[in-house]
């Protein structure tokens, strides 16, 4: 066997094995750009989410939710640029992006337990806060016996009494 077919072989071994890792290079690229955009697409459904709760009823929670998102999404973006690097503090700006749409959702399900609650205290057709809730007793002779009955009067801003669970003046705002 000659020197030159054996250099040659070598040659084309060292180039097969150059291609090989050319390649393998590019393909470990396109996932890692792949994540990235995941987490991207992430960022701005949390963003999406957080905007449409403030929208509804603002707080400070709220607001500075939604401002550590942006946080994280901006972070995330200048990371992207040496992806390299930096993969190690892409997963835990991921992770930590994972805890903050939990935060979020736990939020929003505290926001809508608070409606609920408060609902009681708002004219059930335009939402009028209450100005009045008095209770009163009276002495009532049943059977020969007297019985203490208490009665319940709510009034709202719009006109909308109650008396004892019944309608006393309507809503003006109908």
């Amino acid at each position: 066997m000659s020197l030159e077919i054996l250099f040659y072989t070598q040659l084309g071994s060292i180039m097969t094995f150059i291609i090989t890792l050319f390649i393998l290079y590019r393909v470990l690229i396109s996932q890692k750009d792949a994540t990235i955009q995941l987490f991207q697409e992430k960022c701005s459904y949390l963003e999406y989410q957080l905007a449409d709760a403030a929208k509804c009823h603002p707080d400070a929670l709220a607001k500075s939710l939604s401002e550590r998102v942006t946080n994280l999404n901006e972070e995330i973006q200048r990371l992207s640029e040496d992806k390299i690097s930096n993969e190690v503090l892409i997963i835990e700006k991921g992770h930590e992006l994972a805890k903050v749409k939990k935060e979020a959702g736990e939020l929003s399900r505290q926001i809508s337990s608070a409606h609920e609650l408060m609902s009681e205290y708002f004219c059930p057709t335009c939402k009028a806060p209450m100005t009045e809730r008095a209770f009163h007793s009276e002495l009532v002779e049943y059977g020969g016996r007297e019985i203490d009955v208490d009665h319940e009067f709510i009034s709202f801003e719009c006109g909308l009494s109650l008396s004892d669970g019944e309608v006393s003046n309507s809503c003006e705002n109908i």
